[in-house]
């Protein structure tokens, strides 16, 4: 029987190319889903999340700078003056602990960026190094909520305080009862979105973290999950 008339026969041969591909084991491996997703939500995530560390710092670094600078003049300046002298006080008591979490924010971000890139990729180390760093991450994120969290209730009144001497200072504008009950209602709105967009990101990187321990993964690194 010829090589023609074998394959015709249903009876593949060495000769097709297809078959030479198979029996090299040099079949593309097929990217899973999963992966696609937790690699483009890794780099995302580590750009921005870099990129909003980065203002965190410069806003710490020049906060009182970048508040003088749009100070009026008048007898209003001289109340908003004192609100933010106040205000910086507070945030004072939060200094170190917000440069320490910019700085770990950056290297997070850093770290989800090569790491998601390291995925697509398929190189090895990349599986258990987004794991450590999600770890990481989800510490992060909880204890940048909770400093958030301490900060504003801190502050809130004191922009209360001086949101109605201002609204007195200006006379016939609006009430300094409804600026303060505006002000209430912005740091609320605030607060639920901080609480929403943390928990969307926990749940992220729980799932990402458990995803990424799956032993049905283990044919497209080559190698077992750790942790």
């Amino acid at each position: 029987m010829t090589e023609s008339s074998s394959e015709a026969a249903g009876h593949p041969t060495e000769a097709n190319p297809y078959v030479q591909a198979q029996l090299a084991d040099d079949v593309a491996v097929v990217r899973p889903t999963g992966i696609t997703v937790v690699a483009v939500v890794c780099i995302v995530a580590g750009i921005l999340g870099g990129l909003s560390s980065l203002g965190s710092l410069a806003n710490t670094l020049f906060a009182q700078r970048f508040a003088s600078m749009f100070t009026p003049s008048g007898a209003a300046g001289e109340i908003q003056g004192e609100m933010q002298r106040e205000m910086m006080a507070v945030l004072g008591r939060y200094y170190f602990v917000n440069i320490a979490l910019s700085f770990l924010g950056i290297a997070i971000g850093a770290a989800l960026f090569a790491g998601g890139i390291g995925l697509i990729q398929r190189k090895l180390w990349s599986r258990s190094w987004i794991r450590r760093t999600l770890l990481v991450a989800i510490f992060f994120e909880s204890v940048r909520v909770v400093v958030y969290s301490l900060t504003q209730f801190e502050l809130f009144p004191v922009t209360q305080e001086y949101m109605q001497k201002i609204a007195g200072q200006q006379g016939g504008g609006m009430g300094g009862e409804t600026m303060a009950w505006f002000s209430t209602i912005g740091v609320v709105i605030s607060m639920l979105f901080i609480v929403g967009w943390f928990s969307l990101k926990l749940f992220l990187m729980i799932w990402g973290r458990r995803y990424l321990a799956k032993p049905t993964l283990d044919g497209y690194f080559g190698v077992s999950a750790s942790s």
